[in-house]
């Protein structure tokens, strides 16, 4: 969905949204996660949409599937988000996840699938199995995008290893980032010119390792494992 038409959904709260038992499909096994304005509120988690819609907060019976986005969201968060139908846009008017408010006119709930912009809102965005999901706070002045961290699953204790860092476009274009800061890998870890930085674990463990810069969503967290 455009971001324009995200803004329009931006509206109050009423009650959390849970699903109705009728059936619809099986559902698919997706992952969700939440990226807050200060923080991540959920990391990526694989669940399972159930079948049946999505009825409360003044939704009409049976106009949005729990197989959807906004079902997946439900499932992921434990019901955790506040919302109100609009008639306008036959969707949900996303206002606040796991106690992350954004309603004024500064920021709003962005969706992303696959490391693309949502062209649908959260009740009209169809899944299939595999896909991932990222409900992020995005700027209305500057339209973020979200990044993401290359890096190898395994890595020897003092000894130096390639980390790269990517954001992506609105139709999921991976572009390499400069000057994104590393967490978990030390102090000043800074990516070059070619989105890359090099970082030594100094002792053997798991290093947790995440990205973020000014003007982007921050990437999901990787998880390296080092031995001695």
């Amino acid at each position: 969905m455009h971001t324009k038409t995200i803004l329009a959904l931006g509206g109050a709260a009423l009650a959390l949204a849970v699903a109705s038992p009728v059936a619809l499909g099986a559902g698919s096994q997706v992952t969700v996660r939440v990226e807050g304005k200060k923080r991540t509120l959920l990391e990526t988690k694989s669940i399972h949409t159930h079948g049946g819609f999505i009825s409360r907060g003044g939704a009409p019976s049976g106009a949005c599937p729990a197989t959807s986005a906004a079902g997946a969201l439900d499932v992921a968060t434990k019901h955790r988000w506040v919302g109100t139908w609009s008639e306008s846009f036959n969707d949900y008017l996303i206002k606040s996840i796991l106690g992350d408010t954004e309603s004024s006119s500064k920021f709003y709930w962005g969706i992303w699938i696959n490391n693309a912009y949502a062209t649908a809102g959260a009740c009209g965005l169809k899944l299939h199995p595999g896909d991932r999901l990222v409900f992020a706070v995005d700027s209305v002045a500057h339209h973020e995008h979200p990044l993401a961290i290359k890096s190898p699953s395994h890595a020897a204790a003092g000894k130096s290893f390639d980390v790269k860092v990517m954001w992506f476009s609105d139709k999921g274009k991976s572009t390499p980032l400069a000057g994104a800061h590393l967490t978990g890998a030390g102090h000043g870890a800074v990516t070059n010119s070619d989105g890359i930085a090099h970082v030594v674990a100094s002792k053997a463990g798991t290093l947790k390792l995440g990205a973020s810069d000014n003007g982007y969503i921050r990437a999901a967290q990787v998880r390296v494992r080092v031995t001695g």
